[in-house]
């Protein structure tokens, strides 16, 4: 009973340390922005410039990762096309996407061509 009321006591502080943290940082921001007379109508106009100010192809300055994938026994494979480095393997397309997702953690394309296993990774129809 010991290690749980300790287990929960753990989160309980770590949830609540999170949300005062929180609080004091975006009080803070707000106060910072009010002494420097910002307002909000001024923070939408600057958001709006910098939104112009991106080029028409920024969804391409993501980084491209080229695979090829397999299917083996009911299991999907995938590699890296240039190293042919094993990146990961999955039953589904969804198992693979969400396994590729964790092992980049940003955002990046897929480049994958009809050649090296596209068929694999496409949608079903009905999903």
């Amino acid at each position: 009973m010991d290690l749980i009321d300790f287990i929960l006591g753990l989160a309980l502080g770590g949830f609540i340390g999170f949300k005062i943290a929180e609080h004091i940082h975006v009080t803070m921001f707000r106060d910072i922005l009010v002494k420097l007379k910002v307002k909000d109508s001024d923070m939408l106009t600057m958001m709006q410039d910098l939104q112009q100010d991106l080029p028409e192809d920024h969804e391409d300055a993501m980084p491209r990762v080229e695979v090829k994938v397999e299917m083996v026994n009911d299991q999907i494979y995938v590699y890296r096309l240039d190293t042919m480095e094993f990146l990961c393997q999955g039953a589904t397309r969804e198992a693979v996407m969400i396994c590729l997702a964790d092992r980049f953690r940003k955002d990046f394309k897929i480049v994958l061509s009809e050649e090296h296993g596209a068929k694999y990774l496409k949608e079903s129809p009905g999903t």
